[in-house]
């Protein structure tokens, strides 16, 4: 699967409220929806949403009079209901590639918190036809790193890190979190990283979920190691957050392609 098109102007845009460095400090801002055309997508899949690091939450005028939620729980119904519609989708599954990080505190007074992004994943599992995600360095599932028991077994879920799931036709990979102390969560030292992911890409995931991930350009940062590693074998397609780039899209010199979505949704289909 190969992005032949991706339309720098959102077609949508999602308001929300992200969060500031003190109390009060917070502020809205938009989340962009995105349009890209692939080369194909397997059959009876008429879409992949794919999306990360929303680390905000919903504005007061849009809540429903409790604490505000986060973005990720309100976001699916606004898809479905209000974007979707746009693009005059054809018949078959949407499904949903979850990069990570969908946390930020309920008081939106400070940044880099983490919790429990449960009510995420399940928004999203209720409203499409399947999800396929890995977590992000602020997730946790409940007092847990990984999701609940109960969602691990769904068939329409596919929580990934160092393992790949078949979802029909397509084979979708995932290395979840980041480099960093393994006392704190959602981190592997880089040589377990590096191993897992080294595990995923020998079995040719046709699109690779990661929260970190490879650098592109100059501008586009991530780790040298992580596209070291992803050049001596080539996957087609890697979906990634953790580190906002301007320009969402690179292209790897082995040709590999990386798709950001940090703090955006990108809408892929066939042209």
């Amino acid at each position: 699967m190969r992005i032949t098109s991706l339309n720098p102007n959102p077609i949508a845009e999602v308001p929300y409220l992200n969060a500031g460095r003190g109390a009060g400090d917070f502020y809205e801002d938009r989340l962009p929806i995105l349009e890209g055309t692939v080369n194909a997508l397997p059959e009876g899949v008429a879409a992949i949403l794919a999306t990360g690091d929303l680390q905000f939450r919903e504005r007061f005028e849009d809540s429903t009079g409790g604490p505000l939620r986060l973005l990720g729980e309100v976001l699916p119904d606004r898809l479905r209901e209000e974007i979707l519609p746009k693009f005059d989708l054809p018949d078959g599954e949407v499904g949903v590639c979850l990069a990570g990080d969908f946390y930020t505190v309920p008081a939106l007074d400070s940044r880099g918190g983490s919790g429990d992004v449960t009510a995420v994943w399940e928004a999203f599992i209720e409203v499409f036809d399947w999800v396929a995600g890995v977590a992000g360095n602020h997730d946790t599932f409940g007092s847990s790193v990984k999701p609940r028991a109960w969602m691990q077994h769904l068939k329409n879920v596919h929580y990934l890190d160092g393992d790949c799931a078949r979802r029909g036709e397509l084979k979708l990979g995932g290395v979840g979190g980041i480099v960093g102390n393994r006392r704190k969560p959602q981190r592997k030292t880089e040589s377990d990283y590096l191993k897992a992911l080294e595990s995923v890409l020998s079995q040719s995931p046709d699109i690779l979920l990661m929260h970190d991930g490879p650098n592109g350009s100059e501008k586009q940062r991530g780790s040298r190691s992580i596209r070291e590693t992803i050049e001596q074998a080539s996957p087609q397609l890697i979906i990634r957050g953790h580190a906002h780039w301007h320009d969402p899209l690179a292209t790897l010199d082995n040709g590999t392609q990386v798709l950001n979505v940090d703090a955006r949704l990108v809408v892929l289909r066939t042209g």
